[in-house]
């Protein structure tokens, strides 16, 4: 039990303050670790919860991991077997008629010409093991479990919150410049900040069941990422985060006639038994009721207050992007509390943050929700109705009718987006541009060179990325081979800007880097920590350099031209 009036206080004075230490709290950790700012991050519970919960990093995601350096063999050697995680199938049972299977996602080589880091599949707990090891011996971050965040108030230079050390029993009192919210959808700090969740609420609701099985011998030559049942056990939804260990089955429930208690472990095992087609030994390990939303809040920040991964939107799990709509917060949002810390840009600049990444979940979450409601086309196809029982007779009709089978396939073919949205992944735009790609399927990515955009991939002569060009610390000028004419301007900035020229500092594996982006030899790109584009310099401009420095200062709200 808390006591709110306890009077043994530590204090503790910091820059950074994290609620959360789920995946996005953790790789707050590390962005903030990376720039050398000082930050504590707070996590309520003693332990990971052992649930496996989302399951895909996408390809942004992966590459945001990279830049902020975590390790990515390890990562990578936890991740989901790609031949096991490759398709999502469309099936009366895990043993029964298959009839159809769609590919997951862009996990292939030929995605490399547009990211180095294709998609992958691995269970939640074991992507935040691996980021939180990479926390241990931070010299700048300080990760505490069992810490408890209770509330703030905020005064004209600080953020103060008031801590519970479950430890020591002690209340600690945290001064901090800035309050980061990562504690989730049921986000205290979000409630706290008075900022509210907008958008619809409680579209369906299912129960988790996480179980351990070897199911490789059942599942045979049909191994997938997620099995979509519509036998018995219509509405199931398989996911395997491993085929020979780790599953999860998402099943309907009505809350209003059952909750979390009258699912024990005969009740599960009978669900899994009737979506697998067959009764097999299975251990379940857990159950968690949860409720299908579709929400944004009103706002990212309040005061030195802001919201970051799931405590700032909700989605439905249709299309795995709330997780990796989280990474691209954070990575927005870390980079420029660094750059105000540091004094390379002025606080005016933290209001972007609120005015970039808002629109982004706005738009994967509509796409989720439509994900989600497209589903009923194959309902409507095999003659079934949304969150009813089975009619065995009507599906088994449709079934052995060649006719049926093909308005059937026709259904499954229009659910192509929901598992490939690489557009969403990599092409998210910031600012004036944002809306370029409106109405382009969210399958096809065409990389573009536009302001606001992520600089797009190609590879080195050395075998790495442009991406690795990228300088999470600072700016950089990506200059085309007649580049050095703007040395001028990087001994003007006060901001910290690094020139990169090509030929002299970077080559492409195979052709000319300015040529494919379409930029003159002496024209540049300017580069936010973030890899988005933030500026294109013409080296044929004759304001030349002064043009830069302008946009530069615009944008970082703070005069970047260094002092005679």
């Amino acid at each position: 039990m808390i006591n709110p009036e306890s009077s043994i206080v530590k204090e503790i004075d910091i820059p950074v303050l994290v609620v959360g230490a789920g995946p996005i709290g953790l790789l707050a950790g590390h962005m903030f670790e990376q720039r050398g700012i000082k930050t504590l991050i707070a996590e309520r519970y003693q332990g990971r919860l052992d649930a496996p919960k989302a399951h895909a990093l996408n390809s942004r995601t992966l590459e945001i991991c990279n830049a902020a350096g975590l390790p990515m063999d390890a990562i990578h050697a936890k991740a989901t077997r790609s031949d096991e995680g490759a398709f999502v199938r469309f099936m009366t049972s895990v043993t029964g008629d298959e009839f159809g299977a769609i590919p997951y996602e862009r996990q292939d080589e030929a995605v490399r010409a547009l990211t180095p880091w294709p998609l992958i599949n691995i269970a939640q707990p074991d992507f935040e093991s691996v980021v939180e090891e990479g926390l241990k011996g931070a010299a700048h971050v300080d990760l505490r479990h069992g810490l408890e965040w209770l509330g703030y108030n905020e005064t004209a230079d600080a953020v103060i919150s008031r801590l519970h050390d479950h430890a020591t029993g002690e209340e600690v009192k945290v001064r901090s410049t800035y309050l980061i919210a990562a504690d989730g959808a049921g986000s205290m700090v979000r409630e706290a900040a008075g900022i509210k969740l907008e958008g619809m609420a409680d579209l369906a609701h299912n129960v988790m069941i996480h179980f351990e099985a070897d199911l490789r011998a059942l599942v045979a030559d049909r191994p997938a990422i997620l099995y979509f049942i519509f036998g018995e056990a219509i509405g199931s939804v398989f996911i395997a985060y491993d085929v020979g260990k780790t599953w999860v089955l998402m099943h309907p429930y009505d809350p209003s006639a059952m909750s979390l208690v009258d699912f024990t472990d005969d009740v599960c095992k009978g669900l899994i038994a009737e979506a697998l087609g067959q009764s097999i030994d299975v251990t379940v390990k857990g159950t968690r009721t949860w409720s299908m939303c579709a929400q944004v809040a009103g706002r990212y920040r309040s005061g030195n207050v802001f919201l970051v991964g799931d405590a700032a939107h909700r989605f439905p799990p249709t299309g795995g992007l709330g997780l990796n709509t989280g990474v691209g917060d954070i990575e927005n949002l870390a980079w420029k509390i660094a750059a105000v810390e540091q004094g390379w840009a002025g606080a005016a600049l933290l209001d972007s943050y609120n005015d970039e990444r808002p629109q982004v979940a706005q738009s994967n979450m509509g796409q989720s929700v439509g994900n989600a409601m497209k589903i009923g086309m194959v309902y409507q196809a095999l003659g079934q109705t949304l969150r009813q029982p089975v009619n065995r007779p009507e599906l088994e009709a449709r079934l052995a009718d060649p006719a049926q089978r093909g308005a059937i396939a026709n259904a499954i073919a229009m659910q192509a987006e929901h598992f490939d949205s690489l557009r969403l992944q990599l092409g998210y735009v910031y600012g004036a541009h944002r809306d370029i790609d409106a109405g382009t399927p969210i399958n096809v990515h065409v990389p573009r060179v536009i302001v606001g955009g992520r600089l797009p991939h190609a590879v080195l002569a050395d075998g790495r990325s442009t991406l690795d060009l990228i300088d999470p610390r600072g700016l950089v000028l990506l200059a085309g081979p007649e580049g050095a004419l703007w040395v001028p301007l990087v001994e003007r900035a006060a901001a910290p800007l690094k020139l990169l020229v090509e030929g002299a500092n970077f080559a492409l594996a195979a052709g000319s880097w300015a040529e494919g982006a379409g930029l003159g030899a002496g024209d540049a790109l300017l580069l936010r920590p973030d890899g988005h584009i933030a500026h294109i310099a013409r080296g044929n401009d004759p304001e030349g350099p002064g043009a830069v420095i302008a946009a530069l200062g615009d944008f970082l709200k703070i005069s970047v031209e260094a002092e005679a």
